[in-house]
């Protein structure tokens, strides 16, 4: 191996339309739905509903489900109006000169079954029938149509703007020319992709490989390789662009020994992908695509069942049809399933709460080079990749006060240095928050362990290098067992720099353990909130009782049960916990249990506390020009406030953090923006003070509490009322904040998440942005004021920004490298797109650039260098690609764009923290805010690529429209 060597380009799996061929054309059978057959459904099931909000679009949500799993073949689209205006498009689209999964005959006998599913009351069938009747008179029917798949429109702001047709269709055409490719082929493997059906609110198209099995510590485990299809936009590129990414999907064949199932996720849907060799349907071809259908918890039952109005129970009324399996079939042996038994292939994803897997998320760089340019084949002539990006010119790519290796004899000279200047920028923090000036820091230990108290106590002795026990009865076993509020047992010690004081008590009656619900109540959701408002309360008084206070924030460190140890997770306290302690203006970190871990995990939980105090280290841009001195960072993040739906756009808070990392030591550098001070006018207080703040501004009722995510549509003017409601306050939101003296007489640099703010604050779309320009309100958009400077982030979640990987070492591997990117010289003057990359985390060292999850490998490095190894255990690590927009900024006064993204860039590499964050640190410290507002629903982790995190979304609301 070359060693030294830096790679000077990064490549990325993004392609655009090559010169002369935005005019492909593509030719599909069509069909509308059938609108007049809508419209009498939303009367009928209008019947039972009144003094409630009306509905005013059938919700053909589980219909679009059964055609997913059924007719995969088939593309189906958001149908109906979008805000008043319809759409422009048809329902059902399929390639024409294939075989049409869905005749017409055998789509209206689907409609059939659907209409008398939604409509079970028996006064409801004389309806239903007549409805039906009429459908059979006049059936939809399928025509011809051409759709050009890579002209697109242009915006205002030079950006382009496909439609919705073209977001799934595009992906969905080259899709299938992948899937046309001859096999993949790695050294004895064969790789056969197939695509997958998708619905009208899942994204582009994907592909997956056969089931693959490994042998791992003499046990077979199954996965398989996939490759996503997308379409997307990029600022001020008037062509769109399509990416492909890769990962691996794990399927679950190792039964649970106590019940002899499939252990599937409590309180979670699980995915079944299913392909029959014989068609589900009478008359209609078989598919060469995988269908999905889920299953779920019966609590009338039981036990597992298909998902009720899912395709399976709605296939189960159709005559002639063949039948879904027996869940308890699949569940009590699956792998014979995985290879097609009964003529079907059925495969169970594998999630996180199923226990460990054998096989690695996620694909290596060099391994994922290869897949994408074996796929990228099925792109071309019609499309091009886009040219490689370089190394930014900005010289220096770290900030002035970067965090830097040392040999191991400097360790603990660099590490005594470290505490040292934690403890003085902790005592400066704490005489300016003090009205006498006291250099005190005081926090709280909460234990129920001893194990865990006494690794706390070491944890933070060695944070901030202090000496001595603490004294105060510290080897006294009975004081820690008798301490109480008011009467703790409290630890001192003594530096030039700070005063330490920790408290600690112990969590007795219950109060730092579970919440006590049964979970096989019928009143279980009643009984949840009952149970968070009582320990809500009990914490808050246990810490007002010992002192704490709201006028003066301080730190506890909490210790928890782990969550694994609840079987109904809606018990787990935390939250709870973290809102009673926020109620006493107690901001939390919270600590378990994980034995030889525990020191470890005490020192990790004290640094980010210590943090949260705003003792934090913010990276010093070392940006030679182009951006102004003095200049601070405002980060704005909506926090979501509702349980059932992360993605949903209501009930959202907008939160506000500054940092100015040129403000002298003592003075408050993270600040936080409380929309409610000074009798609503609004004003900076210190990051500690908001977080506490954030349970009262947030005002959660207690049903968002609930623990089972809603299933149930919701009418689209409702949602579409809320989304308009939440708009307006965040454009008051954002006025405010932008016009308060802080922010208007410094330069200062705005920071919102592309993924997280854009469906409240519009302008960060990209058909809406225009260069230079800004609106935060009614109002036409106007220049960015003198001081204030606009940058959209983004990064790899929904797959926005590439797949990607280095080129150019000596040895051909396609490796990782770290720093700011940008167009080459043959770019268009006055880019204001960049990328910034991050190295290697500390945790994935194990993960060799070069590591193969298909087939040995010999080995690079080492001792055993030549010997043969494979890595189908070693999960992949891939640092995503953030892209940094500026959207608005100065040039005609000597403002560089790109001088501004290596700000942002440096930014990320905070010296507190081992590894570079994710976000710049502004957006980072906003975004944990999160924590003080609403606990939102885990993800559907179902696809564990950690290259991406990219996740499907847990069920949640569905807006029908």
């Amino acid at each position: 191996m070359t060693m030294g060597f830096e790679y000077s380009a990064i490549r990325r799996a993004v392609y655009e339309p090559a010169p002369d061929q935005d005019l492909v054309v593509a030719c599909y059978d069509t069909l509308p739905f059938p609108e007049q057959f809508a419209a009498g459904v939303v009367d009928l099931l209008n019947r039972g509903r009144e003094g409630r909000e009306p509905i005013r679009t059938a919700p053909t949500h589980q219909l679009n489900a059964l055609l997913q799993a059924l007719a995969s073949d088939v593309s189906v689209m958001r149908r109906g109006q979008d805000r008043g205006v319809l759409r422009g498009h048809n329902w059902l689209y399929h390639p024409s000169g294939r075989p049409n999964p869905l005749p017409e005959h055998v789509l209206g006998r689907l409609l059939d079954y659907w209409i008398s599913g939604l409509c079970p009351a028996e006064e409801d069938e004389s309806h239903a029938r007549e409805l039906l009747e009429k459908l059979r008179v006049a059936p939809p029917r399928w025509a011809p149509v051409d759709v050009p798949l890579l002209r697109t429109w242009v915006g205002d702001g030079g950006t382009a703007a496909p439609n919705n047709l073209q977001y799934l269709l595009v992906a969905d055409h080259f899709a299938r020319r992948i899937q046309e490719l001859p096999p993949y082929r790695h050294k004895t493997r064969e790789l056969r992709f197939r695509a997958i059906g998708r619905g009208p609110r899942q994204q582009g198209a994907e592909l997956m490989s056969q089931p693959l099995h490994e042998d791992i510590d003499g046990r077979t485990w199954w996965f398989s390789v996939i490759i996503n299809v997308t379409l997307h936009t990029v600022p001020f590129d008037p062509l769109p662009k399509i990416h492909l990414h890769t990962g691996i999907r794990r399927w679950a064949t190792h039964t649970d020994p106590d019940t002899g199932l499939l252990r599937l996720g409590y309180g979670r849907d699980s995915s079944i992908y299913l392909r029959p060799t014989v068609p589900w349907l009478p008359n209609a071809p078989v598919s060469e695509r995988y269908g999905v259908a889920r299953v779920t918890w019966d609590n009338a039952t039981k036990q597992h069942q298909w998902k009720r109005g899912g395709p399976a129970r709605l296939l189960s009324r159709v005559a002639g049809t063949r039948k879904f399996p027996d869940v308890d079939d699949l569940l009590r042996d699956p792998v014979p399933w995985l290879v097609g038994k009964d003529k079907l292939e059925a495969l169970v994803v594998h999630s996180t709460g199923m226990g460990k897997h054998g096989v690695g998320v996620g694909l290596m760089s060099h391994q994922r080079s290869q897949i994408i340019e074996w796929a990228e084949q099925a792109l071309f002539p019609e499309l091009r990749r886009v040219p490689d990006l370089v190394r930014s010119l900005v010289p220096a790519d770290a900030p002035a006060n970067v965090r830097r290796a040392v040999p191991k004899d400097r360790r603990a000279e660099a590490e005594e240095q470290v505490a040292l200047r934690l403890r003085s920028s902790l005592g400066a923090l704490c005489a300016h928050r003090s009205e006498g000036g006291e250099r005190v820091f005081e926090a709280r230990l909460l234990w129920q362990s001893h194990g865990v108290r006494e690794a706390a106590i070491a944890a933070l002795t060695a944070a901030l290098s202090l000496t001595g026990d603490g004294g105060a009865q510290r080897g006294d076993e009975r004081a820690h067992e008798l301490s109480k509020p008011g009467s703790p047992v409290v630890l001192t010690w003594e530096t030039p720099e700070l005063t330490v004081r920790l408290r600690c008590l112990r969590l007795g009656d219950g109060l730092g353990g579970s919440l006590n619900v049964d979970a096989k109540s019928r009143t279980r959701r009643a009984d949840r909130q009952s149970a968070i408002a009582l320990r809500r309360r009990a914490l808050e008084k246990l810490l007002t009782d010992d002192g704490a206070s709201v006028a003066l924030p301080s730190l506890a460190l909490v210790e928890i049960p782990r969550r694994g140890s609840f079987v109904y997770q809606g018990n787990d306290p935390k939250f709870a916990m973290r809102l009673g302690c926020a109620d006493a203006g107690v901001f939390t970190q919270f600590i378990v249990d994980r034995g030889a871990k525990r020191a470890h995990r005490a020192r990790a939980s004290w640094m980010d506390g210590l943090r949260q105090t705003g003792a934090v280290t913010v990276p010093m841009p070392d940006i030679p020009s182009g951006i102004p001195p003095e200049t601070q960072f405002l980060a704005i993040w909506m926090a979501s406030t509702q349980r059932d739906s992360p993605a949903s756009p209501r009930r959202k808070l907008p939160v506000a953090v500054l940092v100015r990392p040129d403000i002298v030591a003592g003075e408050e550098r993270v600040l936080g923006w409380d929309p409610e001070a000074f009798h609503g006018i609004g004003g900076w207080t210190s990051y500690p003070r908001l977080l506490t703040r954030l349970p009262a501004l947030a005002r959660i009722e207690p049903e968002e509490l609930a623990d089972d995510p809603l299933t149930q549509w919701v009418p689209w003017s409702e949602h579409h009322r809320d989304l308009e409601q939440q708009r307006g306050v965040v454009e008051g939101f954002l006025q405010k904040l932008l016009q308060s003296s802080e922010v208007v007489n410094r330069p200062t640099v705005l920071l919102a998440h592309a993924q997280n703010a854009r469906q409240q604050w519009t302008w960060l779309q990209d058909g809406n942005a225009r260069r230079d320009l800004i609106r935060t309100g009614l109002a036409p958009a106007a220049a960015v004021r003198d001081n204030l400077r606009l940058v959209r982030v983004r990064t790899g979640e929904q797959r926005e920004t590439g797949s990607w990987w280095a080129t150019g070492h000596p040895d051909g591997i396609n490796g990782l490298s770290a720093g700011l990117w940008a167009q080459d010289d043959t770019a268009p003057e006055d880019s204001r797109v960049f990328y910034s990359t991050a190295a290697k985390a500390a945790s994935a060292g194990g993960a060799a650039v070069a590591a193969d999850k298909l087939a040995p490998r010999p080995m690079r490095t080492g001792k055993n260098k030549g010997q043969l190894t494979i890595d189908t255990d070693v999960p992949g690590w891939n640092p995503s690609l953030v892209e940094f927009a500026v959207l608005g900024c100065h040039p005609g006064r000597g403002d560089d764009p790109e001088a501004i993204a290596m700000a942002l860039h440096q930014l990320r590499q905070a010296p507190d923290h081992l590894d570079a964050l994710r976000l710049p640190l502004p957006l980072h410290l906003a975004q944990n805010a999160q924590e003080y507002v609403l606990p939102v629903a885990v993800p559907n982790d179902e696809e564990e690529d950690v290259e991406q995190a990219e996740a499907e979304a847990a069920p949640g609301v569905i807006v029908e429209d």
